[in-house]
């Protein structure tokens, strides 16, 4: 089949997970299909520029003006790279291709990149969703709105990391320390996790050596220095990266001993075998993922929505200082950790998984008016109001 996949960026920095997820399931589906990636919006994403498949990037505003333009654009690739399928990757493209001339007769599958369950009784519609949590999952099967035939659950999405090379290293472990590692946006979104890892250096300093690497893009200077202020204050040496090596925070994950992640990027420390601990909602320190309370972090795809039973919360606590203080205990740890990820984020079934949805939606019967029909509260609102 040939796919086409659209990701918008309206003044982002567009180095998001969601961009990073497009950038590696683009091309394991390229392993049987071919494949095409355009971007849409007022800046084009690094992530995805840089991607072998990538064909361009079409600049243009929000709501119905940008419309035009992205339709003749749409129409030149569709004369000559005849699409079977539309793969949209965040609602923003969805609107604009919903309306398109040039794509109206294509079906057209939507990817829910995690976050929270969508506010009311509806969300958009595709002819094919896939999500990427069971927790949205369960929403989706909940809802009578929604045919589960054309709901997808699909966690697999991250690529294993290859770790940068000592002589292009341009940051060093602390020694005779345990290092730390939290990659994250700063002073914006995630902001409980690293105060909760603040707590967690806190609270092991008395037993441990320990120390804080962060790495990450500020999105908000006066929020992002309230951060370290209060990192300053818990007598834990913190170092963090936030310039323009950022935008590939992941090059920084060989300082890991142990991650501190959310998301993507709990999973790309996994794929290596590093211990990886992750913020839950009821409990003031971040938590090491085990086999034993892994399901718990799976169904909220490791975010800070995370709720773990009271007693998960204080075996985990104790697990950890043992872990700590073991070498052997530690290594169990990291094939654990690594079994993980192969069985549930490791790329090697994304062909064949997307192939099945891919299959489905060309051989439903949909028409685009019926979409357009269940999308158009959000349509109204993407044309007169130009917000999503």
């Amino acid at each position: 089949m040939n796919i086409l996949f659209l990701i918008s960026n309206y003044g982002g920095n567009g180095v998001g997970g969601h961009f990073h997820s497009l950038n590696q399931i683009s091309q394991q589906v390229a392993n049987d299909n071919e494949v095409k990636v355009i971007s849409i919006g007022s800046k084009a994403s690094p992530v995805i520029t840089s991607n072998s498949h990538f064909h361009s990037h079409i600049q243009t505003s929000k709501g119905f003006k940008g419309i035009s333009k992205v339709n003749s654009e749409l129409k030149k690739v569709a004369l000559t790279f005849k699409p079977d399928v539309v793969h949209c990757f965040d609602t923003e493209s969805l609107n604009k291709v919903l309306l398109l001339p040039a794509l109206f007769h294509l079906p057209i599958v939507l990817n829910k990149c995690g976050g929270r369950n969508p506010i009311g009784a509806d969300y958009q519609h595709a002819d094919g969703i896939v999500v990427f949590s069971v927790e949205n999952l369960d929403w989706f099967a909940s809802n009578s709105r929604y045919n589960q035939k054309n709901i997808f659950l699909i966690p697999n999405r991250v690529q294993k990391l290859t770790v940068l090379k000592e002589d292009q290293r341009q940051e060093q472990k602390v020694t005779n320390s345990i290092n730390f590692l939290r990659i994250s946006r700063l002073g914006g979104a995630y902001e409980k996790t690293l105060g909760d890892t603040f707590n967690l250096l806190t609270d092991l300093k008395s037993s441990f050596k320990v120390n804080l690497f962060v790495v990450g893009k500020v999105q908000d200077k006066a929020r992002f220095e309230a951060l370290e202020r209060k990192g300053s204050q818990i007598g834990v040496e913190i170092s963090y990266i936030t310039d323009e090596r950022a935008y590939k925070a992941s090059d920084f994950i060989y300082l890991a001993d142990f991650a501190i992640g959310t998301g993507r990027s709990f999973m790309e420390a996994a794929s290596l075998g590093i211990p990886t601990l992750a913020p839950v909602a009821n409990a003031s320190v971040p938590i090491l993922v085990t086999k034993n309370n892994f399901q718990h972090f799976l169904k909220f795809n490791f975010s800070e929505r995370t709720i773990l039973p009271q007693e998960l919360v204080f075996e985990s606590e104790t697990f950890l200082k043992e872990v700590l203080a073991d070498r052997t205990l530690y290594m169990q740890v990291q094939q654990q950790t690594l079994e993980l990820f192969q069985n549930y984020f490791g790329t090697d079934l994304i062909a064949s998984k997307y192939q099945e949805v891919y299959h489905h939606v060309t051989s439903s019967k949909n028409t685009r008016w019926s979409l357009v029909k269940k999308n158009y509260k959000y349509l109204l609102k993407y044309l007169i109001l130009k917000r999503s």
